[in-house]
Parts: C-alpha cells; structure tokens; sequence
C-alpha cells in the first residue's frame, strides 16, 4: 500500500478549497496550485498535487457519470410512464449508496484520528438509514396504489357482471383474480 498522500495532512478548508480550484481549473495548473499552497505555509511537490488531483479527477468524472446516468434514466421514466412502481428512486438510492460506500472508504483512508472517523462514519450510516426508509416507505406507497387500483377494478367489473346476469360465484372468483387473492 503507497503512503499516505501528504495533501491529508491539510487542514480541511484548505483540502476542500484545492478540491475547488482542481475542479474550477479542469484540473491543470499544477505548478500554480503548488505556489498556491506554499504561500499558504505548505511545501508539497507537484507531484504530490498532481497525484492527488488526478485521484480527484477520476472520482469526479465517475460521479458525474453517475448524474449524467440518473438524468437519462428520470427522463426515461418521465416520458415513457408514471414511475409507480419506484424503479427511479431504487435506482438513486443504489447510486447514493454507492457513493456513500466511498465516501466511507475514503474517510477511512484520509483519517488518523479514530473518533473523527467514527462520527463521519456515523453520519453516514444515517444517511444510509435515511436512503432505507425513503425507498420502503415508496414501496409501500406503491403496493397500496396498486391494492386500490385493483379494488376500483374488481369493483367495476363486479357491476359490469352483475349487469350481465352472471351468478354471485362467478362474480366472487373473478373478483378474487383481479385483487389477488388465493
């Protein structure tokens, strides 16, 4: 396993104001970014930037490739159907998941300090959780909307039968069809 970049050792704001400039620059400028940090009281080669930004880079363009791919697919759902049965939110708690996964990885990697890893951690084991209940609590929306649209059917085709002169038996069962039951 290669050491650990020295680009961790920042302080956070200034690792999260690189990551700006990185990504604001097309991540070029080394030789900038490099003199950028040294004023701030930072010696690190460029190498050590260049690595650390193409790292980046790569995380990126995977996580823009990620949105670009749950766009395409909720213009899909959005023209072709009504997205009842949630295959749009699955789909975005999966990608979500995914970058949650790591993100946690990436924590541990960057942390030294445990308790620091572990309240990140923490955060986003809630928002896993929280990824959890959004996609149960649509499954459940969407059985009970298929439930009452076959209860609204069977009870239109129990008044068409009926209308028709069919026996109460045969209404009951085609009824028990179309909602389902055994």
């Amino acid at each position: 396993m290669p050491p650990r970049s020295k680009i961790y050792d920042l302080p956070q704001d200034l690792r999260e104001e690189l990551n700006e400039r990185l990504v604001s620059t097309g991540f070029q400028g080394y030789d900038g970014l490099t003199q950028w940090l040294e004023e701030r009281g930072f010696k690190l080669s460029r190498s050590a930037v260049h690595r650390y930004g193409q790292d980046l880079q790569e995380e990126f363009e995977e996580a823009m490739g990620d949105v670009r791919k749950t766009t395409e697919l909720a213009r899909a759902m959005a023209t072709n159907q009504e997205d009842e049965s949630g295959h749009l939110i699955d789909a975005t708690a999966r990608i979500v998941q995914d970058q949650l996964l790591r993100i946690s990885i990436a924590m541990r990697k960057a942390e030294d300090d445990p308790a620091k890893a572990a309240k990140q951690l923490g955060s986003v084991t809630r928002a896993l959780a929280e990824i959890g209940r959004v996609s149960l609590g649509q499954k459940k929306w969407a059985r009970e909307l298929r439930l009452e649209v076959a209860r609204e059917a069977a009870e239109a085709a129990e008044g068409a039968m009926a209308s028709q002169g069919m026996t109460r038996e045969s209404i009951d069962a085609i009824k028990r069809d179309i909602l389902g039951i055994a």
